[in-house]
């Protein structure tokens, strides 16, 4: 039976340095890209808009379904016009931010998707809270490739759950109505 040598001690240590130098590496490594995944950088909010913008019976259709508003108010609602993979189809987000709809759960935001012959259906009624930091985006169009069976984008949703962490919820258009399908909540930095 043949005897191995020992191995001398300085490569010993050198190998020992060598997988500790590594471990920190890696472990600083990840945990830098793990902080980088988190957050969407590609968020874009929507471009709203004076509802004279878009077709007069989607405004009338609007507030009819959502409100008793005088027509002197309803120069107050803003638009999102976002177009669609049908280039007939468009989806309006409406955003009702007047003193009128706004209470204790948010402000009235609607979304309505134009069929055929100037014929409108209403996908997303929901209220948000529209007070959000600086740099985030109460709806943008979401990012994250969703099985979508429709042409319709899906939206991402932001809002101070309790202070301070946001929560993001992905809402996807299930051919009827835009329902959520992810949620994420996400630490503010404290000032």
């Amino acid at each position: 039976m043949k005897i191995i040598p020992i191995p001398n001690n300085k490569i010993v240590r050198l190998v020992r340095y060598f997988h500790f130098s590594l471990g920190i590496v890696l472990m600083i490594s990840a945990l830098l890209l793990n902080g980088c995944s988190n957050t969407n950088t590609t968020e874009v909010g929507l471009n709203w808009h004076n509802a004279r913008k878009i077709p007069k019976s989607l405004v009338n259709l609007a507030v009819s379904e959502n409100t008793s508003l005088l027509p002197v108010k309803v120069s107050s609602i803003k638009v999102a016009t976002i177009p669609t993979h049908d280039k007939d189809k468009h989806l309006y987000i409406l955003n009702f931010n007047s003193p009128d709809l706004c209470g204790r759960l948010g402000c009235l935001y609607a979304g309505y998707l134009s069929q055929d012959q100037g014929q409108y259906s209403s996908v997303m009624n929901l209220y948000l809270q529209p007070d959000l930091p600086p740099g985030k985006h109460l709806i943008s169009i979401s990012s994250d490739n969703f099985t979508n069976t429709s042409n319709l984008p899906c939206l991402d949703i932001q809002q101070i759950n309790f202070n301070p962490i946001l929560q993001e919820i992905t809402y996807c258009f299930d051919g009827r109505y835009y329902q959520p399908v992810k949620n994420t909540l996400l630490k503010l930095p404290v000032k």
